[in-house]
């Protein structure tokens, strides 16, 4: 392998020996150190492969064995590179070319995360970014070892870190630690209260002493779940202690609604003509040069696509974006009261499920409307099911817990 580099790039010569003392020709070279090879017969004679500058000798040796010998071309780095002799623009371009390619290959212009769940990839590469790992960075300006230091210290949900440095690309692997499991406080007293007004339906109390039942209304903000619970036989001395209060407590509320709709109204009527744009934008501002004559037309801008050029992962300040306007003119048009009125239901509906909860349920709407020569209002009231329970923390609850700690403190005064 080292000899066909070191031949290559040396040159050498493709010859054909006729005669009938080749094999004696090839062995007076041999004997005075030329290397040849590829020997192959050709009829009478043979075809063989001798180093660039070896000609004086082959014409000796020819010469002593009686052979002739045939020069058929030359190969090699310095053949090849006699082609461009007289060609300076294509020589100076190959070599601005390659210097390019090894320029460009001394940057790193991909950078991968891969192993996170937990920890987002763009907090990753964002403080990656502060140490200097970025597309676009110095290859050798990099420090692998001091960035998984840093990124270890900065993220403590990471425990392994490896940073690989892969020709142009960077891959971050990550493995992260154990999830913690989430702590739900029992310590701490607090109540249950009502989030909205409604009336209940059903509680289910895991701790602490329910204070309504089932047909009760209660208001916004009302205790629903007390953590007060009193610790005693019935018809003995009882005393409080305060608990963390949980459970659910599901309830009838109702929404009001309103809207209205124009009996009159404008409908967008398509023509079916388009016409497209191009525009190349340069750090945020558009080179709009060549843009479609639209001549006053109401028009719908479309944005086939809009792609950033990148290196890699290295955004350049260059865009290039293609629009489509979509021509339309706008038609006057009525609806009549009845159809009003299904769009308007249809609206309150929407409305409706988009303020429910994802334990909610739409028992009924009613609606009623009201007729002006213009337009149709409607005022109706959703009836729906919710869940109103929500955790605060116990004043009294507190304030007695603290009243314990005092006396205690008292006693051991």
């Amino acid at each position: 392998m080292f000899l066909a580099l070191w031949y290559y790039f040396r040159g050498y010569v493709m010859i054909k020996v006729n005669g009938f003392a080749a094999e004696r020709f090839m062995n007076m070279l041999s004997y005075r150190g030329v290397y040849l090879w590829d020997v192959e017969s050709d009829g009478a004679g043979v075809r063989l492969k001798a180093p660039m500058g070896s000609m004086n000798l082959l014409s000796m040796c020819a010469e002593k064995t009686g052979c002739r010998i045939e020069v058929q071309g030359y190969g090699g780095f310095p053949a090849k590179a006699h082609r461009f002799k007289g060609r300076q623009v294509l020589t100076t371009g190959i070599m601005l070319f390659a210097a390019g390619l090894y320029l460009l290959s001394s940057f790193i212009w991909v950078i991968q995360v891969e192993g996170n769940e937990r920890v987002e990839s763009a907090e990753i590469l964002t403080y990656c970014q502060e140490l200097g790992l970025k597309p676009a960075a110095w290859k050798r300006g990099v420090d692998p070892e001091k960035i998984t230091k840093e990124l270890l210290i900065q993220f403590p949900d990471i425990s392994w870190v490896s940073v690989g440095v892969k020709g142009t690309d960077v891959t971050i692997k990550v493995a992260e630690t154990i999830e913690k499991t989430e702590v739900v406080d029992k310590e701490t007293p607090s109540d249950v209260i009502a989030t909205m007004d409604g009336v209940v339906l059903k509680i289910t109390a895991e701790r602490g002493t329910p204070l309504v039942k089932e047909g009760d209304v209660v208001k916004k903000g009302d205790v629903l779940i007390s953590s007060e619970v009193l610790i005693g036989l019935e018809g003995e001395e009882q005393h409080s202690e305060y608990v963390a209060a949980e459970g659910t407590v599901t309830a009838r509320v109702w929404e009001q609604l309103t809207d209205e709709l124009p009996l009159t109204y404008e409908e967008k009527i398509y023509t079916g003509e388009t016409k497209t744009n191009k525009i190349l934008s340069f750090w945020g501002k558009d080179a709009d040069f060549i843009h479609p004559s639209l001549e006053g037309a109401e028009v719908d801008v479309e944005v086939l696509f809009d792609k950033e050029l990148s290196l890699g992962d290295f955004k350049m300040p260059i865009s290039l974006k293609k629009e489509q306007y979509n021509i339309y003119t706008l038609e006057k048009k009525n609806r009549t009261v009845d159809e009003a009125k299904k769009e308007l239901e249809d609206m309150l509906r929407k409305k409706t499920e988009q303020c429910l909860s994802p334990y909610g349920t739409i028992e009924k709407i009613e609606v009623h409307y009201e007729e002006y020569t213009d337009c149709v209002r409607a005022k109706g009231q959703a009836v729906l099911t919710e869940r109103i329970d929500e955790k605060q923390k116990a004043e009294k609850g507190r304030d007695a817990v603290d009243g314990t700690n005092r006396e205690s403190d008292t006693a051991g005064q």
